[in-house]
């Protein structure tokens, strides 16, 4: 699957993963960090346990770079045959959910979502 790119502005933005139906950003251990990774992973864990689990869909966390030296990004990828009732899940779980969650946001999958069959 092909990566995506979200941009912020005309100068910033990051690539997304082919296979990512869902992220986050992590912005270490520190006291004073915006988004602490023990947060963030029990987050997407949630979203796991909650959206993919019970559709019996595995997915893995994977951690790339986002445009803030500060910042990474974590990513909840699946099987590419899996991405687009997995897409579709997240789409709909991140949207009910979205008063409860700090940290997850979608993976702009409903690009690839537009042009697939």
């Amino acid at each position: 699957m092909k990566a995506r790119y979200h941009r912020l502005d005309g100068w910033r933005g990051y690539r997304i993963p082919g296979p990512a139906i869902a992220g986050a950003s992590d912005t270490g251990t520190s006291s004073d960090s915006p988004c602490p990774s023990g947060d963030v992973k029990a987050e997407i864990q949630r979203f796991q346990r909650e959206c993919l689990r019970p559709a019996g869909i595995h997915s893995r966390q994977r951690f790339g770079e986002s445009s803030n030296v500060f910042c990474g990004k974590r990513w909840v990828y699946v099987a590419e045959a899996d991405f687009p009732k997995a897409a579709r899940l997240a789409l709909d779980w991140i949207a009910t959910n979205d008063r409860s969650l700090r940290y997850l946001h979608g993976a702009d999958q409903q690009k690839v979502l537009e042009v697939a069959p």
